[in-house]
């Protein structure tokens, strides 16, 4: 359950801008998903029935991404280690499905998250992210979800 070495270091590279301004564009990515995906809004307590201008004018929108960004960042540094990759997935797992967060809310990131960090001028990663994200819906759904 790990991406090869030539993959996390694609990730890793095209990563490294994103999160380099990690406050600006977790915001933007979690606003893009909420605007593509609103139901997804409502699996966070402090967005749940809210609108994206709601949203964006939270001051919890930036707590939240940057949790979500600080924890995708701890994925990327640890991709290619299959030991820590399949425990820091079943951590992930069960904690998401306690929230009642399941494999489809990641499928709907995964469909949007490697175009957008290539909108960032990123190093093309597409399927190496695909295969991330893919690892992290397989543990949800071995967990359940």
């Amino acid at each position: 359950m790990s991406l090869s070495a030539a993959e996390a270091d694609l990730v890793g590279k095209s990563w490294a801008p994103v999160y380099a301004n990690k406050d600006a564009n977790g915001d933007a990515f979690l606003l893009s998903l909420f605007e593509k995906f609103p139901n997804n809004a409502n699996y966070f307590a402090d967005f749940k029935g809210k609108s994206i201008a709601d949203i964006k004018a939270s001051p919890k929108l930036r707590d939240v991404s940057s949790r979500i960004f600080t924890r995708l960042n701890e994925f990327v540094n640890n991709a290619a280690d299959a030991g820590k990759m399949s425990a820091m997935l079943s951590q992930f797992a069960s904690e998401h499905v306690g929230f009642g967060v399941g494999s489809a809310q990641f499928e709907n990131v995964r469909s949007m998250f490697p175009a957008f960090v290539a909108s960032l001028s990123a190093p093309p990663a597409d399927d190496a992210w695909n295969k991330l994200f893919g690892l992290i819906v397989a543990a949800l759904k071995a967990a359940g979800k």
